[in-house]
């Protein structure tokens, strides 16, 4: 069987419209996810060394809820980026109009491999630290005379990486307490000295109601209830 010169003109047809038709339902279902979504932003570190970990538990614990995660420090573009919540160390101006609730306390402490605990006992130690926090080293050991000082303090350019070569044994790390208690409870790293607050606290913010509502409300409830469990 084969078809008429008309027919092989409609089948071209119909085969554009059902791919074009195609495409259209596909990007107004894509569309519709973004619109149903929560956006949350939060700073690269945490999202990889403390929230990311998590997130198996949430979507377990909120299959309906779709979750779009960012990544960013420092203010938040809300309206631009369409973000619902978002996670920062409380370090800048926040606008009168943000709502904030505070998550937990910045905590800050060497971390080591278990195998470079003697060295830091001696000083015969790298310090690492990053280049977000460049005097963080000085001002820690200033406060803690007792500790031997290191060789010499090499910077890496974010927190995560300090940390991945404090596992490697590449020296030793000044970390806040939230991006290394994962490898502190699995014994992939130690916190001999512990953990000092350093004065400013890690927030939940958003703008609008001043409760957040529906989704976003227990996105948030489930955030708190985390901070919670690993920090007291």
């Amino acid at each position: 069987m084969r078809l008429t010169a008309a027919g092989e003109t409609l089948n071209l047809t119909l085969g554009r419209f059902f791919t074009e038709l195609t495409t259209t339902v596909e990007g107004l279902r894509a569309a519709n996810v973004q619109q149903n979504a929560v956006v949350l932003s939060c700073e690269p570190s945490v999202a990889m060394r403390w929230l990311i970990p998590r997130l198996p538990n949430f979507h377990s614990a909120h299959p309906e809820i779709v979750l779009h995660l960012s990544v960013g420090g420092g203010p938040v573009e809300f309206r631009r980026d369409r973000i619902d919540l978002a996670i920062r160390r409380l370090d800048f101006g926040l606008p009168d109009a943000w709502h904030v609730q505070r998550l937990f306390p910045e905590k800050v402490g060497p971390v080591m491999s278990p195998q470079l605990a003697p060295a830091f006992a001696s000083g015969e130690y790298v310090a690492l630290g990053s280049k977000t926090r460049p005097d963080a080293w000085s001002h820690w050991l200033s406060i803690h005379s007792s500790v031997p000082r290191p060789t010499e303090i090499r910077f890496y350019d974010h927190h995560f990486l300090i940390i991945e070569a404090a596992a490697a044994g590449l020296g030793v790390a000044l970390s806040p307490m939230v991006l290394a208690t994962d490898d502190i409870d699995r014994e992939r790293l130690i916190a001999p000295a512990g953990f000092d607050p350093d004065g400013s606290h890690y927030g939940l913010i958003w703008i609008g109601e001043t409760e957040p509502s529906g989704k976003v409300h227990d996105l948030a409830r489930w955030l708190k209830a985390q901070c919670k469990i690993s920090f007291g």
